[in-house]
């Protein structure tokens, strides 16, 4: 089979970074990940042919190679969008896996390797060229990505039905006909028609393949849809056509890279909340995996921020931008966000969980495109909606710099890695020019803000030896002694997916849906309690009235010790007290707040006053000891302010 040599020019490289890239940019992208797809379909054969030799043979898995290199060469053009199928990486990588992972031969494994005939017949199929093959099979019916299994010929002769039979089974085509044949009949069967999505707009094609059967392309994290009925492919189709729409009269660029990369959509269940989610493997190059959005706008982000992920796993192949052993990847006044607290976990603004290097590069670049797509679309949005446009850009500008500027000192890039986020970072920078409404800034830079402190104070651990001299030091009255700014030590706790708590959907749905946000919040009772959960305070934080919210959380915490969410309510309801030295300094660091107050109470029982506690650690923090307080406005650690 014919493979090439695959370079990505450094001046391309930096249009990426940039959030750009021309559309010769991402075929070259695509035409090196269809040469991936072959290097690994011969790794598969290969290996099993070298560790396995009985299933290598019994599963004709030379005839399959065979069978697609003559497909290949008879009608190349034809044959490369096979070549390039997202089902093809997904599955390969997933044979590499088993066949490392596999002490010997088992009927899991064999099952994997025998959608290797799968894919050659498909390739013989399109190009019209005639072939015998194993297949993978359901019950003794033949199974190909895609279609899933394949049905009998409603017009064919009849034919006794064939036995059940465990295992691949034989799918013979030739000239365009198609059969099953097993020891005892020959079946006809019709050929495969996936569900397709195909919308046009301004001289652009979307065509994306349905994908409900493949288990490769299956989401650790999110449940697949098994199959689409007729009033949901035309909900989908729908969504798909206005989406289309916004892209190519107000994205360009965008579209024609999706036009181009995007092939698969895999249909998702929503979470429990009802919130619409979608992901992509690294494996599988051109799928998009997601649940049916709220509306045409949402779908045409999560295309934007899907692209960049494949953007970005492909590029990944050509230039390594993290350096050996970090793992698989993804101005405002809220500051670039928590740094490194550990050598090996980073904070990430959109998600619950601490990040690797390498996720969190992924992340990071992903929202750039979020951020670009934000940037022209909240000027296009009318007045009802402008709010969520500004708001979102507002919000995902700061927070990917900020991420964007942690990696830049971490250590962890290559020197390409370093270039290309500098890149990232150079151009999130000359966005800060741009000008957003106050409030749409508030109201996302409040939400960021929420979600950051919420994120320090589960995840962020402060030395305990430091928190037993600070705990004796305010038990002697003594001063904090923070003028070391490094001082104390944190680290991470790196697993503790919790997931979001109410309020930080709400404070999210208060600038994208506002009367969705008005009817939830209505329901609450005027106690705060009800469906969704919330306190009192939280219902007050919620409603803007940032006195009684301080007030809830200050009396809760004055009584015991208190979870994430307590801390970062308050943060956030004292945040914008500028002169005041105890609320400046807990909004910065509410972490080391919440750690020292824990570390009282454990010792001696004492629920030390929140503020008060935060007002003598930045007496500390500045030197001195008197009352007065002057912010440095210098980096804390993992933070800046």
């Amino acid at each position: 089979m014919t493979i090439a040599v695959h370079e990505l020019p450094a001046a391309e490289l930096l249009q990426l970074a940039a959030g750009e890239g021309s559309r010769e940019t991402a075929a070259r992208l695509c035409d090196a990940e269809r040469s991936k797809h072959i290097l690994l379909l011969h790794a598969v054969i290969a290996e099993t042919a070298q560790r396995f030799p009985a299933a290598h043979r019994e599963l004709e898995l030379a005839a399959s190679w065979t069978a697609l290199s003559i497909a290949q060469s008879y009608a190349p053009d034809t044959v490369a969008p096979v070549l390039a199928m997202p089902q093809l990486g997904a599955w390969a990588a997933d044979c590499l896996l088993r066949l490392a992972r596999s002490d010997g031969d088992s009927p899991e494994l064999r099952a994997c390797l025998a959608d290797a005939g799968a894919f050659a017949a498909i390739a013989c199929l399109r190009a019209g060229v005639d072939f015998d093959l194993l297949v993978a099979s359901s019950d003794g019916v033949p199974a190909l990505p895609v279609t899933g299994a394949l049905t009998p010929a409603a017009d064919g002769p009849a034919r006794r039905a064939p036995a059940a039979v465990r295992g691949p089974v034989r799918l013979r085509g030739h000239g365009g006909r198609l059969e099953l044949v097993t020891a005892d009949v020959v079946l006809p069967v019709d050929r495969p028609r996936p569900i397709t999505l195909t919308t046009r707009h301004a001289g652009l094609t979307l065509d994306l393949a349905v994908d409900c059967s493949t288990p490769s392309l299956d989401c650790p994290r999110h449940r697949r849809v098994e199959s689409l009925d007729p009033v949901e492919i035309r909900r989908w189709a729908e969504t798909l056509a206005g989406t289309w729409r916004i892209l190519t009269r107000h994205h360009r660029a965008d579209a024609e890279a999706i036009s181009l990369v995007v092939r698969t959509l895999v249909p998702l269940m929503p979470e429990g909340s009802g919130s619409s989610v979608a992901a992509t493997l690294p494996s599988a190059f051109g799928a998009v995996a997601a649940s049916l959005p709220p509306d045409d706008l949402a779908m045409a982000e999560t295309l934007v921020h899907e692209l960049q992920h494949l953007k970005l796993c492909a590029v990944l192949e050509l230039v390594p931008l993290i350096g050996e052993g970090e793992g698989e990847g993804e101005g405002d006044g809220a500051g670039p966000g928590p740094g490194p607290v550990s050598d090996d976990f980073f904070y990430a603004p959109w998600r619950d969980d601490p990040r690797p290097p390498a996720a969190l590069l992924q992340g990071a670049y992903a929202f750039l495109g979020v951020t670009r797509f934000w940037r022209t679309q909240r000027r296009l949005l009318p007045a009802e909606q402008a709010v969520r446009g500004h708001a979102e850009f507002a919000r995902r500008r700061a927070e990917t710099l900020g991420v964007a500027e942690n990696l830049l000192a971490s250590g962890r890039l290559t020197a390409e890695g370093a270039g290309f986020v500098g890149e990232m970072a150079r151009r999130l920078r000359a966005w800060r020019a741009d000008e957003v409404p106050a409030e749409a800034r508030r109201l996302g830079l409040s939400a960021s803000f929420e979600h950051r402190t919420t994120w320090e104070v589960r995840h962020v651990l402060v030395d305990p030896a430091a928190l037993h001299e600070l705990a004796a030091r305010w038990n002697a009255r003594r001063p904090a002694a923070l003028a070391d700014r490094s001082w104390p030590p944190y680290r991470v706790r790196p697993a503790d997916r919790r997931g979001l708590h109410p309020r930080s959907r709400l404070l999210t749905l208060r600038y994208a849906d506002p009367a969705r946000f008005r009817d939830l919040l209505g329901a609450e009772n005027p106690s705060g309690t009800g469906a969704l959960g919330l306190g009192p305070a939280d219902a007050a934080l919620l409603r803007d009235d940032l006195p009684a919210a301080a007030a809830g959380y200050l009396d809760a915490l004055r009584r015991r010790p208190c979870g994430p969410e307590v801390w970062s309510g308050l943060a956030l309801a004292v945040r914008g007290r500028r002169d005041d030295p105890a609320a400046a300094f807990l909004s910065r660091r509410v972490p080391l707040v919440s750690a020292v107050h824990t570390a009282l109470h454990t010792a001696s029982g004492e629920t030390a006053d929140p503020l008060a506690l935060a007002g003598w650690l930045a007496r500390g923090e500045s030197g001195d000891v008197c009352g007065r307080y002057a912010s440095s406005g210098g980096r804390s650690p993992g933070r800046t302010t």
